[in-house]
């Protein structure tokens, strides 16, 4: 297909879904969030892309790479702007022990239960400690959405809730930072080959080149744009930004989410330019998801495998990561041993950092098969899952913690919203108890 056609086939159907809710509240918890993640979407891109009926073939995928780069740095931006240090401070120390040390945890484990699995099937080769740690980067992150649409679900109010709310906000950030680790000690050039410490410096590269964009952004906008100009400069930046790292072997993410939290931290138009973000958020994001689908192939029998090992081994590493820091953490108040569970569900961060893997290292393979478009299939289909069962997972960790009201519960299943509201109100989280009992 012309990549005109392409670009209007991919403009009309991002106008036409924006027009509709990537959740719907007349599906089940698990998959409200499922669509509110806009997975769904990416098997649409699958469907009309050169595995599906090929309406956007591998050529025209590719001459719309920009619109990925796009849709890379809007969400890395995004990010980057709730990094304020201001909202930040006005929680302990301890919150951000939690959050980024579970992540550095999950992180670790996954990454060594990965390599145990790969070599104990014979799988292990010159391209595996970069698929390896790669994977490890993107099961190091949670969504925050999982606990808002269990919170706003049943009235929850409570320390566990607040304490998963926070981590899974910020904890995204590891994995973020951990894919660029991983971008400059394995470059595009060589894909297979590692190289040494001195290739770290490319970290501070991406940082550099991310604060250089935040300054120029914050030039741009020094005598308060109009909002459509300061629809442009947005477009403009998130898409000149991501182009930029991705040109010179660098994390697009990482980039525009250290771009957003110089923003975020010395601009005086950070909410106007969030709530400007959040405006633009679905036709920008669907068009990135439609293209990105067309990127998936056809998942084998072996890949639906790998993938259910992926889910199963990242929240296995979320539940011990956890673990570990909450029972070694003073936070205050009676913490659940399995407070991981409620950290499975994964979000859209995680399929930003396998499509920016896909365009670092488009001629990576294995025995044959294109190895980052593999990944990029699994961490989808895993992702898929943690979508569908994180929600459940939540709520019977905040049931099990007394977040959860009975009374509310039952007033909710009564159809009496203002009863449940009364007595969220009234509830009160219970007295500490051992978090033995929660083993």
């Amino acid at each position: 297909m012309d990549p005109l056609v392409g670009t209007l086939v991919l403009i009309f159907l991002a106008l036409l879904g924006a027009r509709f809710s990537f959740s719907t509240e007349r599906v089940p918890p698990g998959p409200r969030l499922f669509f509110r993640t806009g997975i769904h979407f990416l098997f649409l891109g699958f469907l009309l892309g050169p595995s599906g009926v090929g309406l956007l073939s591998a050529e025209a995928t590719s001459e719309l790479s920009p619109f990925l780069a796009l849709g890379l740095g809007w969400v890395g931006f995004h990010f980057g702007l709730q990094l304020d240090r201001g909202s930040l401070r006005r929680f302990p120390p301890a919150y951000h022990a939690v959050a980024y040390g579970q992540a550095f945890l999950t992180f670790g484990i996954f990454l060594a239960g990965a390599y145990l699995v790969l070599a104990a099937l014979g799988l292990a080769g010159e391209v595996s400690p970069l698929l390896v740690l790669g994977a490890a980067a993107t099961a190091s992150v949670t969504t925050p959405a999982g606990i808002a649409m269990v919170s706003s679900n049943f009235l929850v109010r409570g320390n566990v809730r607040d304490l998963l709310f926070f981590t899974a906000s910020l904890d995204a950030w590891v994995g973020i930072a951990a894919l660029q680790v991983v971008y400059a000690l394995f470059r595009p050039e060589l894909p297979g080959v590692m190289g040494g410490a001195g290739q770290l410096a490319l970290v501070g590269a991406a940082a550099g080149l991310g604060m250089v964009m935040a300054i120029v952004f914050l030039w741009l906008v020094r005598r308060r744009p109009a909002g459509e100009e300061l629809v442009l400069f947005v477009l403009g930046i998130c898409a000149f930004a991501a182009g930029a790292a991705l040109q010179w072997g660098l994390s697009p993410l990482f980039v525009s989410v250290t771009m957003g939290a110089v923003v975020a931290n010395f601009g005086r138009e950070r909410q106007r330019v969030f709530t400007l973000l959040q405006k633009w958020e679905k036709p920008v994001y669907l068009t990135f998801l439609l293209l990105a689908g067309a990127l998936l192939g056809t998942p084998t029998v072996a890949v639906a495998l790998l993938a259910v090992g992926y889910a199963l081994l990242r929240a296995l590493a979320k539940g011990l990561g956890t673990a570990a820091l909450v029972a070694t953490i003073p936070l205050g108040f009676a913490v659940p041993r399995r407070l991981g569970l409620g950290l499975v569900p994964q979000g859209g961060i995680s399929l930003a950092m396998a499509v920016s893997g896909v365009l670092m290292y488009p001629g990576l393979t294995v025995r044959g098969g294109g190895a980052e478009a593999t990944l990029f299939t699994i961490i989808v289909i895993g992702v898929m899952l943690s979508e569908l069962a994180g929600p459940l997972l939540t709520v019977r960790l905040l049931r099990r913690a007394g977040e959860i009201s009975p009374r509310v519960e039952e007033a909710l299943a009564e159809g009496d919203e203002r009863k449940a509201e009364r007595e969220a109100i009234r509830h009160t989280t219970p007295p500490s108890r051992k978090t033995a009992d929660d083993s």
